[in-house]
């Protein structure tokens, strides 16, 4: 994780390949709406001014995360620590896909610690990641939860470029997603994607498919599964999506070809939850749409 100590760095050490980068963002919850009140980085990892286009005007603060290389190559590092004060209401997410580059022979590693204090609820909506052919990438989401936390979001991975005909043949990506709430782990997944493996192609893994995405939530709204699965029933072709809960968790997961889709249906099923949770209507980030 990513200690405040760290950002007096402005880049890798001399001898050390790569870019080394940490964002550190600190909210807090002011004058009857969430104000971004820390913030300090380190190397090519910033964030826009904060929005609120949500209807009250007071509510949610929504943040964009800018990583202006637009991607990792081998020995990069980017840590990302985002703490969300008691009461506050945040919705992070980027205006582009992350892309983990073909390797030079060094990993290249993103690193994510979210604290979301008693009474708050963060939102996490990146864009897709893109696994490029020969990649050698990781990435580690940890999320901490006080009690009464709420938190909603997604992780979408891409193998490869399928539109540009490029599969996933060679290279490696680990993902770990972790959720913890007083110590106690709620929710965990790892996965360790190798070019033509077994795993990409068997019924038990990624069935054929190239990409792959996971929503989880943890919060209040626990009595709409149906109703996700009524709001993600259709149109669906040549793709499955899945609608789980597991004691306070709520799982999505979908498989497919498109990001565009596996983000479609992720944001059809966080409509059923904010509205459970909060009463709110979800309000899309403007960026998506461009």
């Amino acid at each position: 994780m990513l200690q405040p100590s760290a950002m007096s760095h402005s880049a890798a050490a001399p001898d050390a390949p790569g870019w080394l980068a940490g964002l550190t963002l600190g909210f807090v919850h002011r004058g009857g709406r969430t104000v971004l009140a820390r913030r300090s980085h380190y190397g090519p990892l910033h964030v826009q001014r904060p929005f609120y286009p949500e209807a009250d005007r007071g509510g949610t603060c929504h943040v964009y995360l800018l990583h202006p290389p637009g991607g990792l190559v081998g020995g990069d590092r980017l840590h990302v620590h985002i703490d969300a004060g008691a009461g506050t209401e945040v919705l992070l997410t980027s205006p582009a896909a992350q892309k983990f580059y073909r390797a030079n022979g060094l990993p290249a590693q993103l690193h994510q610690h979210l604290q979301v204090a008693a009474g708050a609820s963060l939102e996490w909506f990146p864009l897709e990641t893109i696994v490029f052919n020969g990649a050698a990438g990781a990435s580690h989401t940890v999320v901490e939860l006080a009690a009464g936390a709420q938190f909603t979001g997604w992780e979408i991975t891409c193998l490869g470029r399928r539109a540009a005909g490029e599969g996933f043949h060679t290279g490696e990506y680990r993902q770990r997603f972790e959720i913890l709430r007083h110590d106690e782990t709620l929710w965990v997944e790892r996965a360790l994607l190798t070019g033509n493996s077994a795993v990409l192609d068997t019924r038990w893994g990624m069935a054929g498919y190239s990409v792959t995405g996971t929503l989880v939530h943890v919060g209040t709204a626990h009595e709409g599964i149906d109703m996700i699965r009524e709001a993600t029933s259709s149109d669906r072709d040549n793709e499955l999506f899945s609608v789980t809960k597991m004691d306070d968790v709520v799982v999505c997961r979908y498989l497919g070809h498109h990001a565009e889709r596996a983000r479609s249906l992720f944001v059809r099923a966080w409509e059923v939850l904010r509205q459970q949770a909060s009463g709110r209507p979800v309000c899309a980030p403007r960026i998506w749409n461009t």
